[in-house]
């Protein structure tokens, strides 16, 4: 085979394997002759929020491929993990990301419409890389009581359990929680008195976890009134390039505690 159709190849067979392994993994959840009320309890009484799932949609399984061919072949010190709001990076915050984020070896693991369960299906589905990355960034929940229908409190637990994850496949790892950010213009919102709900739950919950801190930077987006601007959230949701220049700008410094830079 030459070279050229081993690059082709490549990415090809590791979307195969990903899907192969999803296959395998929702086999039994597929057969009707099951009945339901044989059906064992969703892991010990956790709710979805905590538990890995998959999305089954084409893109997201290629754009997994690419993850794992990213953490096998190059060398990360640092993960940036979470829903579209990160995934950003890759576009409307490209500038900051090869400023800031690139010279640090960082890998996003952002996905548009990512919940809880998603990003732990992920995690689960990545190659052990030769070591671990020095730091992570974990911003994730907004979906779960955006588009999802998870009270704060499950979307907290979503979040503690994806922490408890990367503690358990990178364990020197140091581990950045992000609040979630403000989402809506106004601070009466239901979305974002929702968001307010999880991000007071987050203290308690990760208080005890090593190697963890937790920073919120999400007053930063607003205005003296609590108003968050279209400037800086055009669809009241997903960060703007001056949204990515203050949450970068934001999370320098953390980044170089994170990574030992000083």
């Amino acid at each position: 085979m030459n070279q050229k159709l081993k690059t082709i190849m490549k990415p090809l067979n590791i979307l195969r394997s990903v899907l192969l392994t999803f296959l395998s993994l929702t086999a039994p959840a597929l057969d009707a002759a099951e009945p339901a009320a044989e059906a064992k309890p969703a892991a010990q009484g956790k709710h979805a929020s905590s538990i890995p799932a998959p999305r089954v949609e084409k893109w997201w399984f290629a754009l997994q491929a690419e993850r794992i061919g990213d953490m096998a072949e190059k060398d990360i010190d640092l993960l940036m993990i979470g829903d579209s709001i990160t995934h950003g990076f890759d576009s409307v915050g490209a500038k900051y990301w090869k400023e800031v984020f690139e010279p640090r070896k960082a890998l996003n693991l952002g996905a548009g419409g990512d919940l809880t369960q998603h990003v732990l299906w992920r995690l689960e589905h990545l190659p052990k890389p030769k070591k671990d990355p020095k730091g992570a960034v974990l911003l994730i929940g907004t979906n779960n009581i955006g588009w999802g229908s998870d009270t704060p409190k499950q979307a907290a637990d979503g979040i503690q359990t994806i922490v408890q994850k990367l503690q358990q496949l990178y364990p020197t790892t140091r581990i950045l929680v992000l609040a979630v950010f403000p989402r809506r213009v106004n601070p009466d919102h239901p979305h974002r008195k929702q968001i307010n709900e999880i991000n007071s739950l987050l203290p308690d919950l990760l208080k005890d976890l090593k190697n963890v801190s937790l920073l919120d930077i999400g007053p930063k987006f607003l205005d003296e009134k609590g108003i968050l601007a279209k400037e800086i959230a055009p669809d009241t949701t997903h960060l703007s390039e001056k949204g990515f220049e203050i949450w970068t700008r934001a999370l320098e410094p953390e980044l170089k505690k994170l990574l030992g830079e000083q």
